[in-house]
């Protein structure tokens, strides 16, 4: 097939059935692989709909820069829409973004802004926000995409990664997705609901993030979590909530690549845990996990035991088989609870009304 340019190659990802790692033969659990996507991850969804409704509303013109805060995908996906579309792009970035984020960034012409002291919370993702109105407000023509609150980013799930879905299961029982800006969370469940009104949707967060108004702790895992409520997060759509630690994550990544092949990121590797601990209190229920992305950004991090030593994860901690995988999903250390919101959204990053209209 003949492409105009790489950002019509995005979507369409495959989904893929565990064999092995499964806590019951009758299970059906499946893993939608957004790591397929041109700069390997869902973030390239949200992106893309954002850059284009901003463009179709005169915020983004031939001129203009683009600011974002990013932990590290969205960066990727807005290096690659901006070297295809001819924009100046500026990622406001942090110490823990993956080394192959940035190299990544950098090779299309994208330009970093690093901060480096830690906010109150310990850690960056506020330090970030506020340096991106800086930028913006010291940089002509620049505007932010603000993925934590523009509704442009849930309404790409809806319009299109949920209707994907839909063509390819008859039924679904449940819906496994990682919190990060609440985006492809909010967008999938409520797109999927429509079609499987019975559907239960599970979030999952790190267990040290305060996205539910849980006290905030520094945590390992990558791509999920925040020190706030962002104000994508729909928690009307959502059915129950599974906090997932770094030894859970990080072990589950491991076993899916030595038993399953799949070489997931950190939140992915969160999203299989949580769907299996699903799948053991509902035996027999077709799961959909979603993986946000591949495990390449973090061979030399999270899959390197060298790394982990560095970061205080001893590698022996991690459980290597899946028998241990599945034992522990059996009993996780902070079981599903239903989803609550307590905590106020970020006083730092407000959604500017005249933004979206």
């Amino acid at each position: 097939m003949i492409y105009n340019d790489v950002l019509e190659t995005l979507g369409e990802t495959p989904v893929i059935q565990l064999r092995k790692l499964l806590p019951d033969p009758q299970d059906k659990i499946f893993v939608k692989l957004e790591g397929a996507n041109p700069s390997g991850s869902i973030k390239d969804r949200a992106a893309l709909n954002m850059v284009v409704q901003a463009e179709r509303s005169g915020r983004l013109t031939p001129d203009s820069t683009i600011v974002e805060s990013t932990s590290g995908n969205l960066g990727k996906a807005l290096a690659l829409i901006g070297a295809v579309k001819g924009y100046r792009v500026v990622l406001v970035v942090d110490p823990k973004t993956p080394k192959t984020v940035l190299s990544y960034a950098t090779s299309l012409g994208a330009e970093l802004d690093m901060v480096t002291e830690p906010d109150a919370n310990g850690g960056y993702q506020a330090t970030r926000i506020r340096r991106v109105q800086e930028l913006v407000a010291q940089i002509p023509g620049a505007i932010t995409l603000d993925q934590y609150n523009n509704p442009d980013n849930p309404r790409a799930h809806i319009q299109h990664t949920a209707p994907e879905i839909a063509k390819d299961f008859e039924h679904l029982d449940a819906l496994v997705a990682a919190v990060s800006t609440g985006g492809h969370l909010s967008g999938l469940s409520t797109g999927l609901k429509e079609t499987f009104p019975s559907l239960h949707v599970r979030a999952i967060d790190a267990v040290g993030s305060a996205t539910f108004g849980h006290p905030f702790a520094p945590y390992k895992i990558r791509g999920i979590g925040l020190g706030w409520t962002p104000g994508n997060l729909r928690t009307d759509v959502v059915d129950s909530l599974h906090r997932v630690s770094d030894t859970e994550a990080f072990s589950t990544c491991r076993v899916l690549a030595a038993e399953e092949g799949l070489l997931l990121g950190e939140s992915g590797g969160a999203a299989v845990f949580a769907a299996l601990a699903y799948a053991t209190e509902n035996p027999g229920r077709t799961v959909l996990a979603i993986a946000p992305d591949a495990g390449a950004n973090y061979l030399y991090e999270s899959y390197d035991d060298t790394w982990l030593c560095e970061h205080g994860t001893d590698p022996d901690s991690l459980w290597r088989s899946g028998d241990d995988l599945l034992r522990n999903a059996r009993s996780p250390q902070y079981p599903a609870a239903a989803s609550t919101v307590s905590a106020p959204g970020s006083p730092c990053s407000p959604a500017p009304t005249e933004v979206y209209a």
